[in-house]
C-alpha cells in the first residue's frame, strides 16, 4: 500500500474527499500512487492540499507521510 493511501486511511478519510474539496484534479493523487512517487518527491502544492482538507500543516503530512515510507522500507527489508 502507498504511503498515500495508508495516510488517508489512518485519518478516515478519501482520496475522492480530498480532490472533491481542494483545487486538486480529479485522478491526480491516484497517479501519484500509480506511479509509486516517493514522499520526497510530491509537490509541496499537493502536500498543502492535503493539509488544507485535514486542517493540519503541509510539513506534517510531509512527515507522516515520509515516516510511513520509511516503515514500508524496512518492512520490504526485513521481509527479504
Amino acid at each position: 500500500m502507498h504511503p498515500i493511501e495508508q495516510f488517508l486511511a489512518n485519518n478516515h478519510t478519501t482520496i475522492t474527499e480530498i480532490e472533491a474539496n481542494t483545487r486538486l484534479r480529479e485522478g491526480s493523487l491516484q497517479k501519484l500512487i500509480d506511479k509509486d512517487v516517493r514522499t520526497s518527491d510530491i509537490s509541496l502544492r499537493v502536500l498543502t492540499q492535503i493539509a488544507y482538507t485535514l486542517n493540519t500543516g503541509a510539513d506534517i503530512v510531509a512527515k507522516q507521510l515520509s515516516d510511513l515510507e520509511v516503515t514500508n522500507d524496512l518492512t520490504f527489508l526485513t521481509e527479504d
